[in-house]
């Protein structure tokens, strides 16, 4: 038992000395012509996701031997490689990766030294490229349904209500721009910031179209910006209710008096008028007189002389499209009388004898005239308008207006 457990022992020793040269024997063989020697590697390396394309980018390894830098990706199918213009660790390396396909991608970093030495692989793994399936995921900000706008109705002062959006850590809005149409007419751009829901607009001109183009980030420090591809088109913005200061000057309650008379009759400031309205004074006033303070008026020349024939007062004005309606208030009438209240296209009032179709006509006489009349129109598109009264009289008769007001339906 004794010389079993001896012979074991011995063998036991033979072949530990027989592993140990078997090794060294390995050694040699690796380490011929020097010791292996591996160039340092790079540090906190990292990536900004790009459209198809990427940045890589990583601290430098401080090795003063290295020269270059290899990148591997697509398992080592493509490659390449930049010179190392720094061994400052505190520095960064950016390097673009381009010609990618939307994906998920791995690379490796090796350091190369001068004597053509390859560093230990540093891997950059899960690095995402993004194309079109993620632009095609991408959507323009909600605007608030509700509320979608306001009108400051005395200014024209426009504002666009947005949806609130939440911060994100992965897809990061970056900005809306809002197109419009100017009052010149010309298109223009306002800027809506991630942080806001508001944009403020001044010199809106009303009738036309408002869209708007969001852009976003794939991911927070991304290198590229991607912007939705079609823009949104903003729900109509419209004046709603009394819009009478926006567009009609002088619209009385009172009316102003236009000339630099100071006797009863005069004509009306800021409103056109035909020569057939001036049958007082001599044929200086007509058309206004400072009855109830001051009123549109006609009437029959020095009460019992000739009547009024085709006497026209009115107002040109363009509109943007939608629907409207103008309130004509009278004040006071007696005698026998045509008088016409029209809303017509372009820029005068149609004869007394040939009014055809207008947009809008009350067609007021002695049994109806009183009141307020409404008359109502609707414009597909931005239109010159011409509104006001077309009037035939007898003698002893006198038509008188005490204001107009507009509206925005």
């Amino acid at each position: 038992m004794n010389i079993n457990i001896k012979n074991i022992a011995w063998l036991v020793l033979l072949l530990a000395i027989w592993g140990c040269s078997k090794k060294n024997e390995t050694y040699k063989e690796l380490t011929k012509g020097g010791e292996i020697y591996y160039p340092g590697v790079i540090s906190n390396a990292n990536y900004r996701a790009g459209k198809l394309r990427t940045q890589l980018q990583w601290n430098p390894s401080p090795d003063p031997k290295i020269v270059k830098y290899k990148i591997y990706w697509d398992n080592k199918r493509d490659s390449l490689i930049i010179n190392a213009e720094s061994h400052n660790p505190l520095d960064t390396v950016k390097v673009i990766i381009p010609d990618l396909v939307e994906g998920t991608y791995n690379f490796t970093v090796n350091s190369i030294d001068r004597d053509g030495h390859v560093s230990i692989a540093k891997t950059i793994n899960g690095v995402r490229v993004y194309g079109s399936v993620y632009a095609g995921g991408i959507f323009n900000r909600g605007y608030n349904a509700d509320n979608p706008f306001t009108v400051d109705i005395t200014t024209g002062l426009v504002k666009l209500n947005f949806n609130q959006i939440t911060p994100d850590s992965v897809t990061i809005n970056t900005k809306t721009i809002v197109k419009y149409i100017n009052t010149a007419g010309q298109t223009k751009t306002a800027l809506l910031k991630p942080e806001d829901s508001i944009v403020t607009i001044k010199d809106f001109q009303f009738g036309t179209d408002v869209t708007y183009q969001s852009s976003y980030l794939p991911f927070r420090g991304a290198i590229d910006t991607f912007t939705v591809a079609t823009p949104t088109l903003f729900p109509r913005v419209r004046r709603v209710g009394d819009i009478t200061l926006l567009y009609i000057k002088n619209p009385g309650y009172t009316f102003k008096r236009g000339d630099s008379g100071t006797q009863k009759w005069g004509t009306p400031k800021d409103w056109q008028y035909n020569s057939n309205v001036l049958n007082q004074d001599g044929g200086k006033g007509g058309g206004w007189s400072w009855d109830n303070n001051g009123v549109i008026h006609f009437e029959s020349k020095d009460w019992g002389g000739d009547g009024v024939n085709n006497g026209k007062v009115y107002q040109t004005i363009t509109l943007p499209a939608g629907s409207y309606a103008l309130d004509i208030e009278t004040a006071g009438y007696g005698g026998n009388f045509n008088a016409n209240e029209i809303v017509a296209v372009g820029n005068s009032l149609p004869d007394i004898t040939n009014i055809g179709s207008p947009l809008a006509i009350f067609r007021g006489d002695q049994n109806n005239l009183g009141g307020t009349h409404t008359l109502s129109f609707t414009l597909a598109a931005t239109t010159t308008i011409t509104f006001g009264w077309v009037v035939n009289t007898q003698n002893y008769t006198y038509v008188q207006f005490k204001g107009v007001k507009l509206r925005s339906l």
